[in-house]
């Protein structure tokens, strides 16, 4: 979907469309008996909280120091401090003690909230994603996969500070071919477990602070977390990727000038530019509709890709107008980029 090449337009998240011509297999009412069952309803953001910050207390990096917080790609080689490696958690390796701590975690939501556990005849934790149980009615956490190391667990959190999901990062040890490293906690198999979706991160509530003030909008949990380590002052929204939940933040920073802190990667992938330039592009139609005096300025660095890294290196940044930062562009990251507003029916204006 990232790729335009070829495509027959644009969906409405953004992704680009492809007509399949030999895959015309539809279903038949009359012949297909076995209908998929209707997907099981995410539990409510009091219970998730609880349950992802219960497991993180009888989980927590600490328990496995070496592997996650020390070390060459460790917390704190990434800028945390000891005090903030707290924030996070650590899955076993195995599929064995996973399975011991969801049966631990199930325990607590049965006596944190009965009720809750009463509406189902399933496990009570089968509505927190990350929870499922087994053909054999087993609960299960994650992949059912053994691993060489430990798995971070990153949580993802509300506008008011509470855990709504969480995402895991793999040791690079552990990465298959074509795997990326990041993924949400949620069931592996479709109709055993809840689907986390999609949430942005907040490293601030937003009832403190003020409209008209400045928020930096990135991608990755860790990243605005590592972003406010290393300068306090800053706060900052993030999208698990640069294509996703546009809708999302462009509504939580409606009242903020925004500093768009993406990856610098959209200089030479074409996709990444598009993804980019359709948040750009939103965000000032989101302006305009609501007669808005904000601003969207988009922050850049050289060598580093992430604003983390470049921090981190105390790497000058430049902050810039949306048309200084298109004249930055060239090639099909440019062409991309231009494309998609032509699309959108947006064009820059000078004060942009």
């Amino acid at each position: 979907m990232r790729n335009s090449s070829g495509s027959k337009g644009t969906s409405r998240n953004g992704g680009n469309i492809y007509h399949h011509n030999r895959l015309f297999l539809v279903a038949s009412p009359r012949t297909n008996k076995n209908q998929a069952p209707p997907p099981i309803e995410i539990a409510p953001i009091e219970v998730r909280n609880a349950v992802y910050q219960e497991l993180m207390r009888r989980s927590p990096t600490l328990k496995y120091y070496s592997q996650l917080i020390d070390g060459p790609n460790g917390l704190l080689s990434r800028g945390l401090s000891e005090s903030a490696t707290e924030n996070y958690g650590g899955l076993p390796r195995t599929q064995k003690e996973r399975a011991s701590l969801a049966h631990t975690l199930n325990k607590f939501i049965r006596v944190r909230f009965p009720e809750y556990a009463r509406r189902s005849t399933r496990a009570a934790l089968i509505g927190v994603p990350g929870f499922w149980q087994d053909e054999y009615h087993n609960l299960q956490l994650a992949s059912p996969r053994d691993y060489s190391m430990p798995l971070l667990v990153v949580p993802y959190r509300d506008d008011r500070g509470r855990i709504q999901a969480c995402q895991l990062r793999l040791h690079q040890n552990d990465l298959r071919t074509g795997e990326k490293r990041y993924r949400w906690l949620a069931c592996p198999f479709p109709f055993q477990g809840a689907s986390s979706g999609a949430p942005i991160h907040f490293t601030f509530k937003p009832v403190d602070l003020p409209p008209g003030k400045t928020v930096i909008i990135t991608e990755g949990t860790l990243k605005a977390d590592v972003l406010v380590s290393l300068r306090p002052k800053a706060r900052v929204i993030a999208t698990s990727g640069v294509g996703c939940s546009h809708a999302e933040i462009i509504e939580a920073v409606r009242d903020y000038n925004a500093l768009i802190a993406f990856d610098a990667d959209y200089r030479t992938n074409p996709a990444v530019a598009r993804q980019l330039a359709r948040l750009i592009a939103a965000r000032e139609q989101d302006i305009a509709a609501h007669n808005l005096k904000t601003t969207t300025r988009i922050v850049t660095w050289q060598k580093y890709k992430g604003i983390d890294d470049a921090l981190l290196a105390n790497a000058p940044l430049e902050t810039m107008t949306i048309l200084q930062w298109i004249s930055t562009l060239e090639g099909r990251p440019l062409q991309e980029v231009g494309r998609v507003w032509e699309e959108m029916g947006y064009r820059p204006s000078t004060a942009s």
